[in-house]
């Protein structure tokens, strides 16, 4: 079996396509912001915080060390197959290289399911915020507001994704910075209370301090893991990248490392600033609980959280746009899509139609859900436990591709920790957490926000295995050679 010594190597030139994705356009910094947009160092925690603290007590800095730790074999995975093998299309070409054809074609349709329902969540959640900034002006609110909020914010980032990958990152970079700022502002401000209040411990870290015993920490860490999620949207770039072979490994470590260590720090004076008493409380009122805990520190300017989650979920949605709208053209231009999928902007190198797929089926997942619960956070919550369930198969098919590289085709070079020890550990705990989440605690659960997730989900790659099997039956000479890279 071979495999394109380089992304950026001449290929046959494919008709649907006008050229490749523009070459050379993002470096270190723009790889790495992206992969830390997405997973977005405010976000990450203003929607996990509480309901950690509420699971285990302080601890929550030790449960995001636990999930950190969890997260590495994929990330890892990530990094290895990447210096191998760059790629637009990611898991769908390692997995067509290392595998089979058919099973990179099923690997990219759950890879770009799953950036697509990433997308979904970003307007949901976006008009969410929106509306609590309006209440906090004293303006009133209702579903209207909400979908005005999520319909402006998509005009938003409709102009920066349209412009070119350049435009999408430097505005990455700007909400990186500015949510990154706000969250350590708040950090400092609690710490720095506690100081003079003599309240300044490293109790958050000492497992006697936490509650709930084991099966509560665990049930916390599910949380943390799903925090980590997102890294993998820098593959995508690879054949708009400097050097892919060598920026995107970097920019993957560099990524879940600085946001894993981010996340400890800001856990940490979190964790200090109120009692697990106060935060349960605002749990069960149904709050997220950084909001009136921000406002205890800085009276209106708990505004400027607010504030901080819009930009940061402004930066996630290019961030989902941009891994979504590659993926689809990556399996498109192999002709295993429609053909204007595969077509790109003849001034901004972007697949502009498959971006344009990727806002009507979000905005038509996003609005159909919300009509189907009545809730726009019942909403976010279902499409929420969809990504987790087609993360981790996503993340399970790359620990395979790592795995199965050096076994078949790079065998000389085989590393039992990192290309065998690894990766199985990595599938094993993907496999877990599926078996522990949705086929026990969501199968378990009422049908609205849980049954029907699995069943949706399960549904979902039947509908994939069906495709393939068809594309295998009635047009075999498209599953044949290797992918296209540009």
């Amino acid at each position: 079996m071979t495999y394109s010594s380089s992304p950026d190597s001449p290929q046959t030139s494919h008709p649907a396509r006008s050229g490749g994705l523009r070459p050379n356009a993002v470096g270190l910094v723009g790889l790495t912001v992206l992969g830390a947009v997405m997973m977005s160092p405010a976000m990450g925690i203003y929607g996990t915080w509480g309901p950690m603290e509420g699971m285990v007590g302080q601890i929550v800095p030790l449960v995001f060390l636990a999930a950190l730790i969890i997260s590495l074999p994929n990330a890892l995975s990530y990094i290895i197959v990447n210096r191998e093998m760059p790629s637009t299309g990611a898991a769908f070409t390692w997995t067509w290289r290392t595998s089979s054809p058919i099973a990179g074609l099923l690997v990219g349709l759950v890879a770009i399911a799953y950036y697509i329902t990433q997308v979904i969540l970003q307007p949901l959640l976006f008009g969410l915020f929106f509306n609590d900034l309006l209440r906090a002006v004293g303006v009133e609110t209702g579903t209207w507001t909400l979908l005005f909020g999520a319909a402006l914010v998509t005009v938003v980032v409709c102009m920066m994704t349209y412009r070119g990958i350049q435009a999408s990152t430097k505005s990455a970079v700007t909400f990186l910075i500015i949510e990154t700022a706000v969250l350590l502002a708040l950090c400092a401000t609690i710490l720095i209370t506690r100081g003079i209040d003599h309240e300044l411990s490293l109790s958050p870290f000492l497992v006697s301090e936490g509650q709930g015993g084991l099966p509560a920490f665990w049930t916390a860490v599910l949380l943390g893991v799903l925090s980590f999620t997102g890294f993998d949207v820098i593959s995508t770039l690879a054949e708009e990248a400097h050097t892919p072979r060598r920026l995107l490994p970097k920019a993957t470590l560099l990524a879940v490392s600085l946001v894993g260590l981010v996340w400890v720090f800001a856990t940490w004076a979190f964790a200090l600033s109120e009692p697990p008493s106060t935060v349960s409380k605002y749990n069960a009122m149904g709050l997220t609980a950084v909001t009136p805990m921000a406002r205890d520190y800085w009276g209106w300017g708990h505004i400027l959280i607010i504030i901080t989650a819009m930009t940061a979920l402004t930066g996630i949605y290019v961030a989902t746009v941009l891994g979504a709208s590659r993926m689809i053209y990556a399996i498109a231009r192999q002709d295993l899509l429609p053909s204007p999928l595969a077509r790109l902007h003849p001034r901004s190198r972007v697949p502009h139609n498959a971006m344009t797929l990727v806002y009507l089926v979000s905005a038509s997942g996003a609005g159909g859900m919300l009509v189907l619960l009545g809730n726009a956070v019942d909403a976010f919550v279902w499409w929420s436990q969809v990504v987790v369930f087609l993360a981790l198969i996503l993340y399970s098919a790359v620990n395979l591709a790592n795995l199965l590289f050096f076994a078949r085709i790079a065998r000389a070079r085989r590393r039992w920790l990192s290309n065998a020890i690894l990766p199985v550990a990595g599938i094993v705990l993907n496999l877990y957490v599926i078996y522990r989440s949705f086929f026990l605690a969501l199968w378990d659960s009422d049908f609205r926000l849980g049954k029907s997730v699995v069943i949706a989900a399960l549904a979902t790659l039947a509908i994939f295995v069906a495709y393939a099997v068809v594309v295998r039956l009635r047009a075999p000479g498209r599953l044949r050679g290797d992918p296209i890279t540009d």
